[in-house]
């Protein structure tokens, strides 16, 4: 297995595994109740915002442009027309997401984690591009 696919694999895994907990996740509450229902989802949250920006500084690199930081990754998406605009702008929370899981732990906003359960949408459209472009 390639790289890029691998890390395709591993964003599949872990949307799949959030879309099987989703229902135990009715509000915040139940995350603030059961710890490992609460690492289990961010974890999971926050390897996916890694897995999108790797994957889309991957994108980039081959396409020999470059970037500055994780948001930049992201952005450096819209160069690529497989990538509608709308697409991009759905992407580009997720490193201050991925940021605020591993750096504001303590005072997280659970009602923003339980939103964010709803909102992968995009990441699931993301798949889908890079993995017709990686089957080429």
């Amino acid at each position: 297995m390639t790289w890029l696919v691998e890390r395709l694999v591993e964003l599949r895994r872990h949307l799949d595994h959030l879309d099987e907990i989703r229902p135990k996740v009715v509000h915040a509450e139940a995350l603030r109740r059961d710890l490992s229902l609460h690492n289990d989802v961010l974890f999971s949250l926050f390897t996916i915002c890694q897995l999108v920006i790797d994957v889309a500084g991957e994108l980039a690199a081959r396409r020999g442009e470059r970037f500055e930081d994780y948001l930049g990754a992201i952005r450096a998406l819209a160069a690529d027309p497989r990538f509608p605009a709308s697409l991009v702008r759905g992407l580009e929370p997720l490193p201050g997401f991925r940021n605020v899981i591993a750096h504001e732990y303590v005072t997280l906003d659970l009602d923003r984690v339980v939103e964010a359960l709803d909102r992968l949408d995009p990441v699931r459209r993301f798949l889908e591009v890079v993995r017709g472009i990686e089957a080429g």
